[in-house]
């Protein structure tokens, strides 16, 4: 029974033996990382290493944020195939269609459509001494790049593929599994390629150790081959290959440090090669269809798949073991063996050297809570929510413990007595004995071999009790206590406790003595777990996985750029030269000598310039207008997940220091910058690395308004010269102007007065006061007394009135009416009642608004009397009329007669030799001064009236005078 009992053990553990994949760490891109499609055909770096993807959704190129589409209007059809660089550095692609395609100057350019040769086969190419090689079914096609013309083409080669460039030659295969070779003039050798084996589909050239390796792949028999090629011997070897990679179909050969990296349509294989043949090491991503795999220049590796999108490998040394998932614990039995404790109570072990797993005895159905392992004496400490164990791994026996609440620690004190922390409280625990030390709830316990102390971490703080288990002072920071949740011993007696708030602190003789925190190296003061390795600190935390050596002072840090998929890090264990831990996603582990591989400094380039929010070409100088001088600056760095990891900063103008940007604030933005010149500087880094990028200047010169600048000051400083001696000079002139205007204008007043002086003179003449005053002696003679008093009243009133006008330059025309009417009845009373005259008004002159110039109208009516009336047989009429013109602007006075008219008139004065008249002449002469200094002129108009017989029957004149 026993021994039935025996076996059955054997065999259930025989069946826990089992292996265990170990790969590389791979973060799948999906469309959250901007990933543009799912079926992608291939994959290249370029010279500046930005990475390009030729997928069934076209042509994209990731910058190390974005993925940008490059497309044109000509192209048919959306996808795009076989990326390849020529001389140039170009990228070149082409599509089923026969359509080639190269980048230049960011944009994809149509190099020629060769659909009628091609027919819809989708042609491979390649590049041979500046010429394109195209195969074409059988054939292959040579076409000069640089006129598009083709300059032969190898009939009937029979080609399997189109070839690889090698130094100096052209190789490629025909179906005859003869080696084509062709030199630089395109002259062709040829010998035999021996194999055991029939050579079907070919599939890939590539270069390794000076050898050409070929692979060829059976599509129906789901086969593959492999040939290695010795150019120089003329031999030929066929490769043995692992069965699962045999019974693949080989894409790609990528070789990576010596590696052999092999796509195939059962994921990836790596292999090595060893004494002819190739021994597999890892095969990973089994269900994807692998198309292609390159190494970039920062060794990291890119893996494209035909209906899964991108994996990238960021760093080969990280390795996942399976897919353990729920690992809680990782405790260390040996330097290769490890305990796995998951949250199912399931408890396994795992040897990273075989990558065997064996699933222990020791298990139950609840979360185990801790794990404890004494190699002196073999013996495993196991506390879950169900059972707390000392398991004996010589004989397979165990005891249980008391339970003890929620479980936080476990340790050996020695290698029969434990220390325990829980929920409780903490206990020392010695066979079936125990001691309570503490019962406040507690974070974590350990013993110090080289203190020979407990340090506890409880909610009251840090306390420390000696080997007695009798209590110390508690460990103090900054005069408050110490917050830990984990404790851990480095190889030189230095206690770290990893804190809530202060980062993780380095004790020494119960002081702290070291503060680690984001200051001063932490990537983050958020600590998930820590462990001890000799002297160095491995730290988590939720921003990376970190290395610290307090001797030296160095630290180090791996992150998701590292292939670091989560920060989710639950706990930490050393297995000599190895790290393991355990995450949300699994267990990984790296080899604690080749993780950390030579950060170089960051490639940045500038993306985008924007002036005045509008995208201009990117160059190294920029002249601006002072109006517009806004400048946005982006930029960024071609390195995989650079964005949360790069930290930019940058000098401006005549800054001394440089200013350092936020994480993942990748632009600048300057504002209405003042007219002068500036240097932008720019520089980045890897935010745990001292080494910075190459600095990029670009210059911006931001011209000052026009009225500012040199030339236009100068210019401005002569024009004011120009204008201050011109405006001297015309003001000379306009004051000379002026004085001889007013000197005019006193010539002109002078002269107006003397010509109203001449017209008093007129009016006043001695045959006019000789005439009244006979009148006046007739009516006397005649004793009317009554008749020669009136007519000396009114003779009286017209001198007084005469006197008084000559005093005024203008006046109204109801005073100038006034004086007429009075010397028009003057004149009727001399000619005996025989003069008859009118004076009417239209209704709108105003005559008290009006203005006109003094002694100024009654000439006119004189002559009228003495030329044309005078010498009139019969009744003597006399008409004055005064009105608007259209505009109003002028009074227009008529004086129209019925007498004699101006040709009678004219022989009678002729005849008695009468002077001319001088009060015409004056008034002539008053009139010339006075339009001389007024826009608005006097005009006269004398119109000769006659019958219809055409006889002369009076005068009539017409002033318009403007109105003052």
């Amino acid at each position: 029974m026993k021994l039935l009992r025996i076996l059955y053990l054997f065999l259930i553990f025989c069946n826990a033996i089992s292996s265990n994949a170990q790969e590389p760490v791979s973060i799948h891109l999906t469309d959250k990382d901007g990933l543009p499609d799912i079926e992608f055909y291939s994959m290249i770096e370029d010279e500046d290493g930005f990475i390009w993807f030729a997928s069934d959704k076209g042509l994209h190129r990731y910058d190390g944020k974005v993925f940008k589409q490059f497309s044109h209007p000509d192209k048919k059809g959306r996808s795009l195939f076989n990326l390849k660089i020529d001389s140039k550095g170009r990228i070149w692609c082409n599509n089923i269609a026969g359509q080639f395609f190269y980048v230049e100057n960011d944009k994809l350019v149509l190099f020629n459509d060769y659909q009628k040769e091609l027919k819809g086969q989708l042609a491979d190419y390649n590049f041979f001494n500046k010429k394109l090689l195209i195969r074409q079914r059988d054939n292959i096609v040579c076409i000069n790049i640089n006129t598009k013309k083709r300059e032969s083409i190898f009939s009937k080669a029979n080609t399997t593929s189109i070839g690889i460039t090698l130094p100096n030659k052209y190789l490629f295969l025909n179906r005859d599994n003869n080696v084509v070779l062709l030199d630089t003039l395109f002259k062709k050798s040829k010998f035999k390629l021996k194999n055991k084996e029939k050579l079907t589909y070919f599939s890939h050239f590539t270069i390794h150790n000076n050898n050409v390796l070929i692979a060829f792949k059976d599509n129906i028999l789901n086969k593959s081959l492999l040939v290695s090629l010795d150019i120089e011997r003329k031999s030929t070897t066929q490769i043995k290959l692992p069965p699962k990679l045999k019974n693949s179909k080989i894409d790609r050969i990528t070789i990576i440090n010596n590696q052999l990296y092999i796509a195939t349509n059962k994921g990836i294989f790596i292999t090595e090669f060893n004494q002819g043949q190739l021994i597999l090491k890892t095969h990973f991503l089994k269900d994807k269809m692998i198309t292609d795999i390159i190494e970039d220049k920062n060794n990291i590796i890119w893996v494209a798949t035909l209906k899964n999108g991108v994996f990238v490998i960021p760093n080969k040394n990280l390795k996942q073991y399976n897919t353990f998932k729920n690992v809680q614990i990782i405790e260390k039995k040996n330097d290769s063996i490890c305990y796995l404790a998951k949250r199912n109570g399931e408890l396994l072990e795992l040897n990273i050297k075989t990558n065997k797993l064996h699933k222990n005895l020791v298990t139950d159905k609840t979360p185990i809570r801790a794990l404890s392992y004494n190699k002196n004496n073999n013996t495993l400490l196991y506390l879950s929510d169900y059972q707390n164990l000392v398991y004996f791994g010589n004989s397979n026996q165990k005891r249980k413990l008391n339970k003890f609440g929620s479980i936080k620690s476990v340790t050996f004190i020695k290698d029969t007595t434990y220390l325990i922390s829980s929920s409780s409280g903490t206990k020392v625990i010695h066979s079936k004995k125990s001691h309570a030390i503490s019962h406040i709830r507690s974070h974590e316990s350990i013993y110090s071999k080289l203190n020979k102390k407990i340090f506890l971490a409880d909610v009251e703080g840090l306390k420390v009790y000696d080997e007695n288990y009798l209590r110390e002072p508690n460990i103090t920071y900054n005069n408050k206590p110490i917050y830990g949740f984990n404790i851990v011993e480095t190889n030189n007696g230095l206690i770290w406790v990893a804190t809530y708030d202060n980062g993780i602190l380095g004790i020494q003789n119960n002081k702290v003595i070291y503060n680690l925190n984001e200051k001063n190296g932490l990537a983050s003061n958020v600590i998930n777990c820590i462990t001890a390795d000799n002297e160095v600190l491995w730290i988590s935390t939720d921003k990376g996985l970190q290395y610290y050596n307090s001797n030296l002072n160095e630290v180090k840090v791996l992150t998701k750029q590292d292939g670091i998929n989560s920060y989710k890090i639950k706990d930490l264990e050393i297995l000599d030269d190895f790290l393991i831990y355990t995450n949300n996603l699994g267990v990984y582990g790296f080899n604690k000598t080749k993780i950390f591989k030579q950060k170089k400094p960051p490639s940045i380039y500038i993306t985008k310039i924007s002036i005045q929010e509008k995208p201009v070409e990117i160059k190294k100088k920029y002249v601006l207008n002072y109006d517009k001088s806004n400048i946005d600056i982006s930029f960024n760095t071609k390195e995989f997940q650079s964005v949360k990891h790069t930290i930019y900063e940058y000098k401006f103008a005549k800054d001394k220091d440089w200013t350092v940007l936020r994480e993942e604030v990748d632009f600048v933005k300057f504002i209405n910058l003042a007219p002068g010149s500036y240097i932008f500087q720019l520089r980045g880094k890897n935010k745990f690395s001292k080494n910075y990028s190459e600095t990029i200047k670009l210059n911006f010169e931001v011209l000052a308004p026009i009225y500012q600048r040199w030339w236009f000051i100068l210019i401005g400083l002569l024009l004011i010269v120009l204008l201050t001696i011109t405006y001297v000079n015309t003001k000379t002139k306009r004051l000379k102007r002026l004085q001889a205007k007013e000197l005019e204008k006193e010539r002109i007043s002078k002269a107006l007065v003397f010509s109203q002086l001449e017209n008093l003179r007129s009016q006043m003449n001695p045959h006019f006061i000789f005439n009244a005053l006979n009148s006046i002696q007739d009516y006397i003679i005649l004793n009317e007394k009554k008749l020669a008093r009136q007519y000396l009243v009114k003779f009286s009133r017209l001198i007084r009135t005469y006197l008084e006008h000559s005093q005024e330059t203008n006046i109204t025309l109801e005073k100038e009416i006034k004086a007429l009417k009075l010397y028009l009845e003057l004149e009727k009373d001399r000619f005996n009642n025989e003069l008859i005259f009118t004076i009417s008004v239209d209704d709108k002159v105003n005559t008290k608004t009006i203005f006109v110039p003094s002694l100024f109208i009654q000439p006119y009516v004189e002559n009228a009397i003495k030329h044309g009336l005078l010498h009139k047989n019969g009744c003597k009429l006399l008409n004055l009329n005064f009105s608007l013109n259209s505009t109003n602007k002028k009074i227009i006075c008529t004086v129209d007669d019925n007498g004699i008219g101006r040709n009678a008139s004219e022989i009678i004065k002729n005849r008695t030799k009468f002077p001319k008249s001088f009060a015409t002449k004056a008034n002539q002469k008053r009139i010339d001064l006075i339009n001389s200094t007024t826009s608005e002129k006097i005009e006269i108009e004398i119109i000769d009236k006659l019958d219809n017989a055409s006889n002369p029957k009076g005068t009539k004149v017409i002033l318009k005078i403007p109105i003052q």
